[in-house]
């Protein structure tokens, strides 16, 4: 089954751990913020977390994104860890665009991976 997630808002890249005084790894409240809700409205669309390996497109659409397309994408597969998903590591197949768009927003097409047979007697794919 194929789920369409829809994203509000101007896409965040995930930004990179910061060190409290004490020592401990934390993430940025910016980028916290926006996987809860990439979680949110993942939740809306997936009903319990797929369970084999997954496929994932991803259409970022904004203003003038400054950011670089890999932070965008890590923080939206973080966000929908635990939805979409068990573990980011099911993803085995990921698209990804950017497309210059005043109305600010991330589209998400996710779906179960097919597995191919290990054994292809017949020789096709």
């Amino acid at each position: 089954m194929l789920y369409k997630i829809v994203v509000p808002g101007k896409p965040v890249a995930k930004d990179r751990p910061r060190i409290n005084k004490s020592g401990k790894m934390y993430t940025t409240l910016k980028t916290k913020q926006y996987e809860e809700l990439v979680y949110a409205k993942t939740r809306e669309v997936v009903p319990v977390p797929l369970e084999g390996n997954v496929k994932v497109a991803i259409r970022i659409y904004a203003k003038n994104l400054k950011s670089d397309i890999d932070n965008v994408i890590k923080s939206i597969l973080d966000g929908m860890t635990g939805a979409a998903y068990e573990n980011d590591r099911q993803v085995k197949t990921l698209y990804a665009e950017v497309k210059e768009s005043h109305f600010e927003r991330v589209e998400i097409d996710i779906s179960e991976k097919e597995e191919r047979r290990k054994n292809n007697v017949s020789g096709s794919f």
